[in-house]
C-alpha cells in the first residue's frame, strides 16, 4: 500500500514539474504580432528582437521563477490579420502584453481590442501621428512621422538646396501617409512638389511613373515605401537617366537596399531609430548577440528592427519584474518610467504614450548609404 502512495506522489510531483512548476505556477504568455511573411525582411529580425529579450529574462531565472513564453503571430501587412491575431492573442493565448503589429495600418485597426481588454500593447514601428494618445493601453516605441520628416526635410534643405521635388509613394497606409507627411515638409520649407505618382505593393516595373517624373526636371525624388519596391525604383530611376538624389524612409533601412538598388543605392538618405554605435555596455552586448545570432540562422539582418522590438519587450518584462506580471503592472511601470535603459536611447514616454529619447534630437537618426553601407550622418 505504501508503495502504491509513493508512487501516486511521485506521479503528482512529476506532473507539476511537466506543467511548468519548476519555474512557479505555469508560464507568463506574452504576445508579438510581427511582419512574418509580408515585409519579412523588417518582421524576422523584429521577431529575434523579442526573443532576445525574453531568453535574456528566462535564462536570469524569470519573472519571479516563472518562466516567459512569448507567441507569435503574423500581421500580413493587413488590418484584418492584425485584428484577428491581437484577439487570438487576448482570448485564446490570455497574453498579459503585445509588441506589434509593426504598421500603422494594423495598430490602427487592432489597438481597440487590447484597450477593451486593458491589455498593454507595444507597437515598435507604427509611425503614424493618429496613434498619438488614442488609447490607454497602446504606447508607441519609435518616432512618429513627422519627427522623422522634419529631421530629415530639414537637412534636405540645408545641405543640398534643392528648389523641387518629385514623389514615387507606395500606395499603402504608410507609403501614403510618408508622401503627405514629407510633402508638406518640404513645401514649408519651400521646396516644390513638382510630380506625385504612386505605385502598388508588389510591383516590378516603374518606368511610366518615372518617364513622368522624368519630364517635370525635379532636383531630388522621394520614394516613400519599403525595399522590395523603392529599391528596384531607385535602380530604374537610374536607368531612365534620372540622377538625382534619392531620399527614403526606415521603411528602407535594409541591407537588402543596396543589394537591390545596386550603384542607385549610393547617397540614399533616410530616418533611422537605432545607432549601432551607440556607446553602453547594453548596447555592445546586444549588438554583438544579434549579429551572432542572426548570422548562425542564416536570417535577414536588420538590427534596427530587431533594436526597437527587444526595446518594447524589455520594457514589458521590466514592468513585470517590478510590479508582477499583470497588464496594470505593466502600465504602472510604463507611465512612471523615467530613462530606460535601452539599447535605442534612455527611453521614456510622454502624455500621449509616444517615446522620447533623451540626447537624441527629434529621437530621430538620419542615415546616408556610403559604398554600401548605411553610415549615421546626424
Amino acid at each position: 500500500m505504501r508503495h502504491w502512495r509513493g508512487a501516486v506522489v511521485l506521479a503528482g510531483v512529476l506532473a507539476l514539474l511537466a506543467s511548468g512548476m519548476a519555474w512557479g505556477a505555469g508560464t507568463i504568455k506574452i504576445g508579438s504580432v510581427l511582419r512574418l511573411s509580408i515585409g519579412a525582411e523588417h518582421g524576422i529580425p523584429a521577431k529575434r528582437g523579442v526573443q532576445m529579450a525574453v531568453d535574456e529574462v528566462n535564462a536570469a531565472g524569470g519573472i519571479k521563477g516563472q518562466k516567459v513564453e512569448v507567441i507569435f503571430e503574423d500581421e500580413k501587412d493587413s488590418p484584418t490579420a492584425s485584428v484577428n491575431a491581437v484577439q487570438k492573442l487576448i482570448n485564446v493565448d490570455k497574453v498579459i502584453g503585445l509588441v506589434g503589429p509593426m504598421t500603422s495600418g494594423g495598430t490602427l485597426a487592432a489597438w481597440r481590442n487590447a484597450e477593451e481588454a486593458k491589455v498593454v500593447y507595444i507597437t515598435p514601428t507604427a509611425t503614424s501621428p493618429k496613434i498619438s494618445g488614442i488609447g490607454a493601453y497602446l504606447y508607441r516605441g519609435c518616432s512618429r512621422i513627422d519627427a522623422q520628416s522634419k529631421a530629415l526635410t530639414d537637412y534636405v534643405a540645408k545641405n543640398y538646396k534643392p528648389k523641387t521635388v518629385a514623389i514615387l509613394f507606395s500606395n499603402e497606409p504608410y507609403g501614403k501617409g510618408c508622401a503627405e507627411v514629407f510633402g508638406n515638409d518640404f513645401g514649408k520649407l519651400g521646396i516644390k512638389v513638382v510630380a506625385k505618382e504612386s505605385f502598388l505593393r508588389g510591383s516590378r516595373d516603374f518606368k511610366a511613373q518615372l518617364t513622368t517624373i522624368k519630364g517635370t526636371k525635379p532636383d531630388i525624388l522621394f520614394i516613400p515605401g519599403y525595399t522590395p519596391e523603392t529599391a528596384p525604383a531607385a535602380a530604374q530611376a537610374r536607368q531612365l537617366g534620372l540622377n538625382q538624389r534619392i531620399i527614403g524612409v526606415y521603411g528602407d533601412m535594409d541591407e537588402e537596399y543596396a543589394k537591390l538598388a545596386g550603384k542607385a543605392a549610393e547617397g540614399h538618405l533616410i530616418a533611422g531609430e537605432y545607432d549601432e554605435n551607440y556607446d553602453t555596455p547594453k548596447n555592445k552586448k546586444f549588438r554583438e548577440n544579434y549579429k551572432a545570432q542572426a548570422k548562425k540562422a542564416n536570417e535577414p539582418e536588420n538590427i534596427m528592427f530587431a533594436s526597437l522590438t527587444y526595446d518594447a519587450t524589455s520594457m514589458l518584462l521590466e514592468g513585470m519584474k517590478k510590479n508582477g506580471p499583470t497588464s496594470e503592472g505593466i502600465k504602472k511601470f510604463l507611465d512612471e518610467m523615467k530613462d530606460f535603459d535601452g539599447v535605442t536611447g534612455k527611453l521614456s514616454f510622454d502624455q500621449k504614450h509616444d517615446v522620447v529619447r533623451r540626447g537624441v534630437a527629434g529621437g530621430v537618426y538620419l542615415f546616408e548609404i556610403k559604398n554600401g553601407k548605411y553610415v549615421q550622418v546626424k
